[in-house]
This record gives structure tokens, sequence and C-alpha cells, in this order.
């Protein structure tokens, strides 16, 4: 089953020929993913009125209109790219704080290293870029800013991590992400692919990527292609007010999913 609609914003930019895929994790990847601009983080405000409360005299409508366009001007309104850039890092969190990566590790016998970490983080983050590109893929509307947003707070989860494990070699290191960059943009193109073609094409990608072209146990292979497959079902059912205005977000247990 697909994510169908994030597959139909997604159908123009994915690369269909899985060897050239494949290519981009032995070399640069040829897709680049646009970091917007930072914005202000800042909640927004409602303005809740009583049944009962008498109709306001023009003096005071006028006020009403004038703390509007102030409050609107610094951002304390619901619809503003401050408000998806705190859901943003709100959906970032979910993965970071709440997929149990222990569970990855032994299930699927990946080495408890930052690598592991940045793999299984990887995979869940290009499931919430996919759900994010259905809210709108066009320059200007809220599901692009909102992907560049994930984007923007997984690399600062990653270079904060990255730092305190080679506190002694920051030039080692940022090596080391610039690496996981390049990579990472060639596992969106790898796993885009996947998620819009059958079971074959997913278990592909996810066998170059996340396995790293070193697993020969199918049933594993085939117990994640599931896995993926229900979180993005899980994702597509979420509404607009689920996924962006009060963020959702219930990862399916990896240990409920078997073949």
């Amino acid at each position: 089953m697909l994510c169908t609609r994030a597959a139909a914003r997604l159908a123009g930019g994915i690369a269909r020929n899985p060897w050239v895929a494949q290519q981009h994790f032995k070399q640069t990847a040829a897709l680049s993913v646009v970091f917007e601009q930072s914005c202000r983080l800042c909640s927004n405000t409602g303005v809740v009125d009583a049944a009962n409360k008498a109709k306001p005299s023009p003096a005071a409508s006028s006020e009403g209109g004038i703390l509007k366009r102030v409050l609107t001007k610094v951002g304390f309104t619901p619809n503003t790219k401050a408000r998806l850039k705190v859901t943003s890092h709100m959906l970032y969190e979910s993965v970071a704080d709440k997929i149990n990566y222990v569970a990855f590790f032994n299930d699927f016998k990946l080495p408890n290293t930052f690598n592991s970490w940045f793999l299984v983080t990887e995979l869940h983050v290009w499931l919430l870029l996919m759900r994010a590109m259905a809210e709108g893929s066009e320059t200007g509307e809220d599901g692009r800013f909102l992907r560049n947003c994930i984007v923007e707070a997984m690399w600062g989860d990653v270079n904060t991590r990255a730092k305190k494990l080679g506190a002694n070699n920051p030039s080692r290191t940022r090596q080391q992400i610039e690496t996981l960059s390049e990579q990472f943009q060639a596992a969106l193109i790898a796993y885009d692919e996947g998620i819009m073609s059958d079971d074959i094409v997913l278990a592909g990608a996810l066998w170059r990527r996340f396995f790293e072209m070193n697993c020969d146990d199918y049933v594993q292979i085939e117990r994640l292609v599931k896995y993926v497959r229900q979180q993005a079902v899980m994702l597509d059912s979420l509404s607009r007010d689920q996924f962006i205005t009060k963020p959702k977000v219930a990862w399916l247990d990896l240990d409920k999913c078997k073949v």
C-alpha cells in the first residue's frame, strides 16, 4: 500500500533508475536539499470570546484590529513560518526521543555506533519529509518549508552529537558529517522510488542504504519493508491538524511488526 497523498507530490522529482540511485551511495549525491532561512521560534496565541460578551464598541474594534496586526507582525498567528518551525522540531523530536533505537540495533544486527543511529534516524526523518510534502511541494507552500525545517533540525542534532563524540578531532568530524549529508541526499532518492514502487524496489533501497549491502537474511529485509509501509500508512492517515497544528505522531512499535 502506498502513501497516496505524498506519492502525488513526489512523482515529479524521483529518479526512476535504480542503478542511478545506487551509484549515489558511492559518489557525491546529485540532489541537494534546500535549506530555507531560519525564522523565529514562538507559539501562537488565540483569543476566545465568551458567549454572553457584549458587542464591542467601534473604538474597541479598532484597538483589536491594531492588536491583531501587531501580533501578526511578530509571528503570533497559527499559520506563520515561525509556527511551522516549532512544528518541525516537535516532529523531529518524535523520532529522536520516541524511536526505540536499541530494538533496531538488536533485531537487525546493527552495531551500536553513531552511524547506525543515523541510519535509523534517517529512515524515520524521510518518512516525515514524505508526509510533509503532501502539504504542498511548491516554493512558498507549507509542506516545502516544513520539510526544510525538519532537515535543519536533524542536522542540528547530528552536529551536536558528532561534536561530543569527536571533540578531539573536529576536522575529521566535519568530513564525516559531509559524507553523511551526501549519503542522506542519495537515500531520499532511493527511498522515494522504493515507496512508490513495489516491495522489491523498496527492499533493494533498504538493503543498499539501511543494511549497507551487508544483510543476507531476507526475512529481516522483508520485515523492514513491512515496517516502512505501515509507518507510511499511519502518517498518511494523519490530518493536517494532527501533523502540523498539534503534531501527534504515534510511531508503530518495531516489536509488533512481524513477518
